[in-house]
């Protein structure tokens, strides 16, 4: 699992000054899901890699964590290595399994492996990728909530 904890530092303290608590969750609320929907428009653009499944891109989301803060997280054990990539590798049976069961191409059934010694992956950068315009984007958001709260 990735992820990233958004704190605004100082901020909670002078946005209090103007606002309750609650004004400066929704302001960090909103900076969290601005940046997965950055994420998800940068994968559905085809800037990062091509989704099989979707999971990856389901599993990533945010959550507030209360005080002024959320986390944003992609939560899947390979969203890592789709980030970062991997090196060559060997791939082996799990602990008392036989061999590896790999599909053939083209839906022509299975073949079995003992291991396989896979080539790694290049890195398909999709959660820390393009960070200067999701950081506008976060910014532009979080001022439009303050706005929103300040109005009231």
């Amino acid at each position: 699992m990735i992820n990233i904890k958004l704190d605004l530092g100082d901020a909670p303290s002078v946005l209090a000054a103007f606002a309750n608590q609650s004004s400066v969750q929704k302001v960090v609320n909103a900076a969290a899901e601005s940046y997965v929907d950055d994420i998800h428009d940068f994968i559905d653009a085809g800037h990062a890699f091509t989704p099989r499944t979707g999971q990856l891109q389901q599993a990533t989301n945010w959550r507030p964590t209360g005080n002024g803060t959320a986390e944003i997280y992609a939560n899947t054990d390979y969203a890592g290595y789709v980030e970062q990539g991997t090196k060559a590798h060997k791939i082996a049976p799990k602990p008392g399994g036989k061999g590896l069961k790999i599909g053939v191409a083209g839906g022509g059934g299975y073949i079995i492996r003992r291991a396989v010694n896979h080539p790694g992956s290049k890195p398909h950068p999709f959660f820390f990728s393009d960070q200067p315009d999701r950081l506008e984007h976060m910014q532009a958001k979080a001022l439009s909530v303050l706005a929103q709260a300040m109005d009231r």
